[in-house]
């Protein structure tokens, strides 16, 4: 997917290079090309920036996070005036409070990705993890990994001790790490091809992955790494850009490089005990774009078509039996037999997965399904949208990076025999734009400020102070 290009970043124009909401998704942050934006997202208000004066002046933010509604950050930063201030092997702590950097932690390596939680810090670098605790920044863990370009790290924000969960030393494998006892370390085998997001839910007992190939998401106990989901996203492959559990991990969120977001509902009741034995003996099977929603297949011993299900619908029984039609003219009965047994230990795994219980198709799109603004930086590594679900209703934020953020609707209580709901669009606004003067338009009241609430703002949600 093509970026931002160089020569359309003229001077003094300012551009994307990261985002992400808070943990708790009440506040998300920018990093940019000027400097670092914070907003809140009820109602959506810019709380502060920090570009392009003080410790800001010629100085961009490539990686950001952000440590709940606190005045502690973490990122990385380039400087154009004096690289060794900043620079892509550092993850420097800013301290809004004090308008200072506090800290900073150093690698050999360029730095990929930052996470947070309120007693440890982890600096990712591509083939290793450093653990720091927060309060000192002393060095508690080391852990490997496999290839990790895209910087994959996520920590449980509730859990006690802390859980952290990233890519492992093989291949699609992940690593949960419990504290720092390896006793309780598991490692298990997700995908056959690379990571390509990550998830943990607040406590620390499921972890949602997903592939490079992108079209199917999976939830794993974390104490075991038994496989309790298989989702289908699509046929069609694209690059997962966020997961995202809800507080009470009945529904998980998926972005990705497409124009849709899809929520599924994890419910105990189509949790499959077998999940793992099926998984194990397809892979990730991708079906034609054109391919019916899911039914159990099952081939006897003859090789001949099995009787199908009284609820299949029609398409999946024409499907089936297409797919018989062709391996009985061009095979033999042997190697009907044999082709027979692949189509069993496929389909099966393609039918079962669980589709999408709602999702949001993304308006200001082009014909193409691409976003009609982009305001990422050329030097980027936004990937698609993120996304942070609402604490007490049922509603799901979505961050874009063509400068929007969308807060679309569903119904819990939905029959998923009536099909894929469509989430509605309940607003829209506007929250960045490259014109470095511009600022999103409030509803009126003062955002909070770093440090608490604003003069004119008496019901404003205080900071706290660290």
């Amino acid at each position: 997917e093509a970026l931002a290009s160089s020569s359309r970043e003229p001077p003094g124009n300012v551009y994307l290079l990261s985002l992400g909401f808070n943990q708790d998704g009440s506040c998300f942050v920018a990093g940019t090309t000027a400097g670092f934006r914070v907003y809140a997202i009820s109602p959506v208000s810019e709380i502060h920036r920090r570009e392009n004066s003080a410790a800001f002046v010629h100085r961009s933010v490539s990686l950001v996070s952000m440590l709940f509604r606190t005045n502690i950050f973490a990122m990385v930063t380039v400087s154009d005036l004096d690289p060794s201030t900043g620079g892509p092997n550092k993850v420097q702590i800013w301290n809004d409070q004090t308008g200072k950097f506090a800290g900073e932690l150093r690698s050999r390596n360029e730095v990929k990705g930052v996470a947070l939680r309120k007693d440890i810090i982890a600096m990712v670098c591509e083939y290793a993890i450093y653990v720091y605790t927060l309060d000192k920044l002393r060095v508690i863990q080391h852990l490997t990994t496999n290839a990790n370009n895209r910087g994959l790290c996520v920590l449980a924000v509730a859990s006690d001790p802390w859980i952290l969960c990233c890519p492992g030393q093989s291949i699609g494998a992940v690593r949960v790490q419990v504290g720092q006892d390896d006793r309780q370390t598991r490692v298990f085998e997700a995908h056959q091809t690379a990571l390509a997001a990550l998830a943990l839910n607040a406590s620390g007992t499921l972890v949602a992955t997903a592939s490079e190939k992108g079209t199917v998401v999976k939830v794993f106990q974390t104490s075991d790494g038994q496989l309790l989901y298989r989702l289908r996203r699509s046929a069609r492959p694209a690059l997962i850009s966020c997961l995202i559990f809800r507080h009470d991990d009945r529904f998980l969120g998926v972005a990705s490089s497409s124009s849709t977001v899809h929520i599924f509902r994890l419910d105990q009741a189509t949790a499959r005990e077998d999940a793992g034995q099926e998984d194990r003996a397809s892979g990730e099977f991708s079906a034609s774009p054109g391919a019916s929603p899911a039914y159990t297949l099952a081939a006897d011993p003859a090789g001949s078509m099995p009787p199908l299900s009284p609820h299949m619908p029609a398409g999946i029984e024409q499907f089936a039996s297409q797919i018989h039609k062709a391996v009985t003219k061009i095979a033999s009965h042997t190697a009907a037999e044999t082709v027979s047994d692949v189509v069993k230990g496929v389909i099966p795994t393609y039918f079962n997965d669980l589709r999408s219980f709602a999702h949001f198709r993304m308006p200001d799109v082009d014909s193409n399904g691409q976003p009609t603004v982009d305001a990422r930086s050329s030097q980027t590594r936004i990937s698609g949208p993120q996304l942070a679900f609402h604490r007490t209703e049922p509603r799901l934020s979505v961050l874009h990076y063509n400068g929007m953020l969308y807060e679309c609707s569903f119904k819990p209580d939905h029959d998923p025999s009536l099909g894929t709901q469509e989430c509605g669009l309940r607003a829209a606004a506007t929250w960045f734009a490259v014109r470095p003067d511009f600022r999103v338009q409030g509803s009126g009241t003062s955002a909070t400020v770093a440090g608490g609430a604003g003069e004119d703002d008496k019901e404003a949600e205080e900071w706290q102070l660290l």
